[in-house]
């Protein structure tokens, strides 16, 4: 409900004139700064984009690609991770390889069968979004850097419950969006961007937000922000970015590592009982595992809706349904799930 009425407030002031352009700023940069307190990084390494797959495109067209450049993804990617690298690849003229995935997982040995001294990008979810794998970015980041490229991040399924840092992972750049377990508004994001290689990401788009001297508003040559805000084209949607701040306020006073714990302690709930009934799950080891639950209950499109119509809310992805529970979840509340699956 914070969210909630933080949007609604806003609403409100601006139906009565109430507010300002500085107002406007401090909160985007509070929303910035959170950021690098929930996934570890700084201030200057983030950008606001209206959703994952922009902030995707803007590293992807961003980076420079020699005519013998490869760009490496898998097969389990949600298509806002691979229809841009299918598009770059083809509009550059380079190649796209895709890493063949087995019972839900694209572990690093089946990258490293991939990666060689030509591999410019390797991209992927550190959550994957139907099977619920988590990966070992950390020894992905190690494995491509050795050979000059770069590490990019779908964060969208990891944002939120994750006990993450994106800087010590080695992630190179990430994108993700609110909608999911961030718990804000649809249509709200970000890009990061590591300090370290801001020079070497060049925006296609610029627009009077990604430029210095913003409210200078006479024609002059213009300097491109050093930061990671050289990615903010034009105006934010700001009813949805007051919505996220708030998420983000939420979210920061419960621990990140409580947040993990609690979320995955769900998960591991509903696997022990999905075990004693006999549906089988994707079962990852332990460092592969996220709060994502991706199972095959019989009956899958009709149980789907009953457990819709009983106000429990799942997903069916890839012939699979996958349950998600967040760390706000309960016990009882895997319970009266597992009684619907029985």
């Amino acid at each position: 409900m914070a969210t909630i009425n933080a949007i609604k407030q806003y609403l409100d002031n601006r139906v009565n004139a109430k507010g300002n352009f500085q107002e406007t700023k401090k909160s985007l940069g509070k929303i910035r700064e959170n950021l690098g307190i929930l996934l570890g990084g700084k201030f200057s390494e983030f950008g606001l984009v209206p959703n994952t797959s922009l902030g995707l495109n803007m590293i992807g067209h961003g980076i420079e690609y020699s005519e013998d450049a490869n760009i490496v993804v898998c097969d389990l990617e949600f298509p806002a991770n691979y229809v841009p690298w299918q598009n770059i690849a083809k509009l550059k003229g380079i190649e796209l390889r895709v890493v063949k995935s087995e019972n839900g997982a694209a572990s690093i040995d089946k990258f490293k069968e991939k990666i060689d001294e030509n591999t410019r990008v390797v991209s992927v979810s550190l959550v994957q979004f139907a099977s619920g794998y988590r990966s070992d970015t950390k020894a992905l980041a190690d494995e491509v850097h050795k050979h000059g490229g770069y590490l990019v991040a779908d964060i969208i399924q990891a944002a939120g419950w994750a006990d993450i840092d994106l800087n010590k992972m080695g992630i190179d750049f990430a994108s993700a969006q609110a909608a999911k377990w961030l718990v804000g508004p649809i249509g709200v994001g970000f890009i990061y961007v590591n300090e370290k290689l801001l020079d070497t990401l060049t925006p296609k788009f610029l627009g009077w937000w990604s430029v210095k001297d913003q409210e200078e508003f006479s024609y002059f040559e213009r300097e491109i922000i050093s930061d990671a805000r050289k990615f903010e084209v034009g105006s934010p949607s700001m009813v949805s970015y007051v919505g996220f701040l708030k998420s983000l306020e939420v979210l920061l006073k419960i621990p990140n590592k409580d947040r993990e714990s609690a979320a995955v302690a769900n998960a591991d709930h509903l696997r022990k009982q999905l075990d004693e009934l006999g549906v089988s799950f994707y079962d990852f080891e332990k460092t592969h595992r996220s709060p994502i639950v991706s199972c095959t209950p019989p009956n899958i499109e009709d149980l789907h809706k009953k457990l819709t119509e009983a106000k429990i809310h799942c997903s069916v992805r890839n012939g699979r349904l996958r349950v998600s529970p967040h760390f706000y979840n309960t016990f009882e509340e895997i319970d009266r799930l597992v009684e619907k699956i029985r």
